[in-house]
């Protein structure tokens, strides 16, 4: 993320700087609003009673390359800022009382900051895993093996919430 700037980002959307800065404050909060708005349009099309390990699949396999530069290839140090935006979001999803099971486990956790940490870490993971496979994280067997492996690190489909 460091190595993207403001300037880049609005020569690519075709903005001016002063655009850019009447919506977001800097580029972390752009981060923050496209993790919100990506989780919030997967959520919306889930069905209630849906595996939680489903929304994360899907989320990372729609954003895998922004998920690898942010949180993978990032060398500068702001792959630590954002994995924070990311959990922020997550919390702030869950506190609305979302009903996918990660969030509904993030609720109701002791300390659901660090199972925020945990969800993200585990996402990080699964980009670094598909970077270093050469993987395509929206191809349908692709997210059958997220999918399960989510599961099974959450238990998810093991409990009932």
């Amino acid at each position: 993320m460091s190595q993207i700037t403001v300037e880049q980002i609005c020569t690519r959307a075709l903005i001016h700087r002063s655009s850019f800065y009447r919506y977001y404050t800097d580029k972390f909060d752009l981060l923050a609003q496209m993790v919100m708005r990506a989780i919030e349009d997967l959520l919306a099309a889930e069905q209630a009673n849906a595996a939680g390990s489903g929304v994360m699949a899907r989320f990372i396999g729609t954003h895998t390359q922004i998920l690898r530069h942010l949180l993978v290839t990032n060398t500068e140090g702001d792959n630590n800022r954002s994995q924070q935006v990311i959990n922020e979001c997550f919390l702030t999803i869950a506190q609305t009382g979302a009903t996918d099971r990660v969030f509904v486990m993030m609720r109701k956790s002791v300390q659901p900051d660090l199972t925020a940490y945990l969800v993200s870490g585990a996402i990080a993971s699964i980009v670094q895993w598909l970077s270093s496979e050469n993987l395509d994280g929206a191809a349908l067997a692709t997210q059958k093996a997220i999918q399960s492996t989510l599961a099974s690190f959450f238990s998810l489909e093991q409990h009932s919430v």
